[in-house]
């Protein structure tokens, strides 16, 4: 996936509320299992890097390690952002 598509629609996930703003517990890190990325929506193959986390309701999180880069950069933006 594009890097500035998958950046889109990870800020409007947490904008929306489908993704915490801030770090969680991370459990895991490892290779993917065929679940749906809760960051862009696509598969997490085997050969992809996935990480496993816990949000704040103890829901499991889900992503690719690449969104799971993009998520953490989307939150600092929106912390850094000053509020208007």
């Amino acid at each position: 996936m594009d890097t500035d598509v998958g950046r889109l629609i990870i800020r409007q996930r947490l904008q929306g509320g489908r993704l915490p703003h801030e770090h969680t517990i991370e459990l895991w890190h490892g290779p993917g299992f065929g679940q749906m990325c809760d960051g862009c929506g696509a598969p997490i193959a085997h050969a992809d890097g996935m990480c496993l986390m816990c949000g704040e309701d103890w829901q499991a999180i889900r992503l690719h390690y690449d969104c799971f880069l993009l998520w953490e950069e989307e939150c600092r933006v929106a912390t850094a952002a000053p509020a208007a």
